[in-house]
């Protein structure tokens, strides 16, 4: 019980850390809609937050009036005008006045600044701010200069000569890094908040309208709770509350597991299969939440129900689909709309796949869960936001969540495997009659593989009448007589012509030789791999009942029976409800063919009579059948023999 206690403890420690640190307001509302709620006071200093479009305004202002910056390199300028120089006082034809003029105006346009066409045109009609040893001069783009308005300028004041455009070098350039730097300094100042609302204030009173205001206001409070309650001592106590609410879901389901459904949890693997799907699906949704933009109704939840009820039963897929979308619903803000859709997919999925025969099955339950979960999906956007304002888009997360659904699913063989169970699509491979076992049955003993496949036949119709599985019942019943392969002709049904072996040997021998065709058949069934759930039908199919020919054969030789145990099958007792039916079908089916006739009143007594010693000998004490299903299963016995022996026409004779 410690152990046990301690792996509850840590499963639920595991999926709560898997958990988001924030509290979740659950608290829908859109602008327009009425406050249907108790009205709602600020327990603490809330600001308001502006909205994402204010913030991207108040951000694009802010940057329209940046003044980019252009630093100015000084030695590009004073090493020109140098050149300039010593080129103009070599020239013999310039006077001295001339020289300076032409000095003066190229001085004039460094002081101003050069910079490239491409960069004044970046930037035109925009102030603009000159870096020069650390000070900052504001001018407009267009009061720069480029090398080509440069050249034009000199022009327009008499100098002229192709020569001087190589004294004209851009002095101004654009630093990338440094803009980078203010206009982040420049966004740093961006206040995201305007306002606030002091405690106790209303945020919003019950039945008031929610206008654009009012929608910011509830969303500020919404995200200063999420912070506040994730924090400090609030924090702890938050993690605490999810704590106990998943050991609370793990704990239940334990209990639900171990005691209500006891039959297919008899072993520690069931229940480590269940909790290691609930542990996936919660890591599924802790990844998708962290992703925030991805939906989390793209986690496949409904597939849980769907191998649930491939292992086990109907009960025990539904409770572990509540189960597992209760916990997934503790990862979401709004979970009531999250638990609704996911239930009503889940379930949907279980009633249309249940017991299959075919593998679209799989397909079918799918394609439900996908058209129910949208639908349920719509249904709630429509409640909670109307006509015009849903985003259908959302519905291919659904789609997206049915690809998962058929891609885990594939995981089944690899579930098999780890944990020993049986999915209807083994069962479904191993009733194939070409399988090399029954193939060995029908060549070696014809007569016991035409009876096994008419007691499978009876079985199945039999589980489907009491809402049992059918697959199992039938699969079952085509192995239940495997053991009789080793000694074929001391079984009557194998037997040609008028000799019986078991003429040459005493009752105490022939009831150990059909006694061992279930210990055979176990030997051949664990040989050949067969699964446990199928080897119950080996050694159940006979309960602890006696042979009764052999037992009264006994009794006439010797007048007592001197060891009863010796014309007693080993049993056990069937234990599942298909194995009951096995037996029954085994035993009608058997004794029907030494009816001396057909008809009616002859098949309903010889069902009555079987079926009533099996209950007075406790043979389904162990088994979940009650009163009211073994009448029907009488009257379904009866119907079906009545059927294959009917009286047929006789026809007339050739002339």
């Amino acid at each position: 019980m410690i152990r046990k206690i301690a792996f509850l403890a840590g499963l639920s420690l595991l999926i709560t850390l898997m958990m988001s640190r924030r509290a979740a307001l659950n608290a829908s509302f859109s602008p327009g809609e009425t406050w249907e709620e108790e009205t709602l006071t600020a327990p603490f200093d809330i600001p308001i937050y502006k909205s994402a479009e204010q913030l991207a305004a108040d951000r694009k202002s802010l940057l329209e009036g940046f003044q980019p910056v252009f630093r100015l390199d000084t030695l590009v300028g004073s090493t020109q005008l140098r050149n300039l120089r010593a080129d103009l006082s070599s020239d013999p034809s310039l006077s001295p006045e001339r020289r300076q003029m032409i000095y003066n105006e190229f001085r004039h346009i460094y002081q101003r600044g050069i910079v490239s066409d491409g960069e004044r045109a970046d930037y035109a009609d925009r102030l603009v701010r000159i870096d020069s040893a650390h000070t900052l001069k504001t001018c407009y783009a267009t009061d720069l200069f480029t090398p080509s308005t440069a050249q034009n300028y000199l022009r327009t004041q008499g100098v002229e000569g192709e020569q001087m455009v190589r004294y004209l070098t851009p002095s101004l350039h654009y630093d990338p890094s440094l803009n980078a730097s203010l206009r982040e300094q420049l966004l740093s100042r961006l206040s995201q908040t305007e306002g606030i609302i002091r405690t106790g204030e209303v945020i919003v009173s019950n039945g008031q309208m929610i206008d654009q205001n009012t929608a910011r206001r509830l969303t500020s409070y919404q995200r200063e709770y999420d912070n506040r309650l994730g924090q400090g001592t609030s924090g702890l106590i938050l993690f605490l509350g999810k704590l106990l609410a998943v050991a609370a879901i793990l704990s239940v389901s334990y209990v639900f597991f171990h005691y209500f459904s006891s039959r297919h949890f008899t072993g520690w693997k069931p229940l480590l299969f269940v909790f290691l799907l609930y542990t996936l699906m919660a890591a599924f949704m802790a990844l998708v939440v962290r992703t925030q933009f991805l939906s989390p109704y793209i986690v496949p939840l409904p597939v849980v129900a769907i191998l649930l009820l491939a292992f086990f039963d109907t009960r025990v897929a539904i409770y572990g689909h509540i189960s597992v979308v209760l916990l997934a619903s503790l990862f979401v803000r709004f979970s009531f709309e999250f638990f609704t859709v996911n239930f009503l997919a889940g379930m949907v999925a279980i009633f249309v796949m249940r017991h299959y025969y075919q593998r679209h099955s799989v397909f079918k339950a799918v394609g439900a869960a996908i058209l129910t979960g949208a639908l349920s999906y719509i249904a709630f956007m429509w409640m909670t936001q109307g006509l015009l304002k849903i985003h259908y888009l959302g519905i291919l997360w659904f789609v997206a969540n049915g690809f998962l659904m058929l891609g885990f699913y594939q995981l089944i063989y690899i579930f098999e495997r780890l944990f020993g169970f049986v999915s209807d699509i083994t069962l479904l491979e191993l009733s194939d009659t070409n399988q090399p076992l029954l193939l060995q049955l029908a060549e070696k003993a014809p007569g016991t593989f035409q009876h096994s496949v008419q007691v499978a036949s009876l079985a199945e119709s039999a589980a489907k009448e009491i809402g049992a599985n059918p697959l199992l019942a039938r699969t079952g019943a085509l192995y239940h007589d495997i053991g009789k392969m080793e000694n074929p002709f001391y079984f009557v049904e194998n037997q040609t012509g008028n000799f019986n072996p078991h003429s040459m040997l005493s009752p105490v021998q022939s009831a150990s030789i059909v006694r061992s065709h279930v210990t055979e058949g176990i030997m051949l069934a664990r040989k050949h791999r067969l699964p446990a759930i199928v080897q119950e039908f080996i050694t159940g199919h006979h309960g602890t009942s006696k042979l009764y020919y052999f037992y009264a054969e006994e009794m006439q030789k010797h007048g007592s029976v001197e060891n009863p145990n010796d014309f007693t099958y080993p049993g056990p007792k069937p234990v599942r409800r298909e194995v009951a039916i096995c037996m029954m079908a085994d035993s009608i089916e058997a004794a029907s063919r030494s009816l001396g006739s057909y008809d009616r009143e002859s098949i309903d007594a010889l069902v009555e009579k079987i079926v009533d010693r099996q209950i007075a000998e406790h043979q389904f004490s162990q088994a979940e059948l009650s009163f009211a299903e073994v009448t029907r299963l009488k009257e379904l016995f009866k119907a079906k023999l009545n059927n294959i022996y009917h009286v047929r026409v006789a026809y007339p004779s050739a002339a």
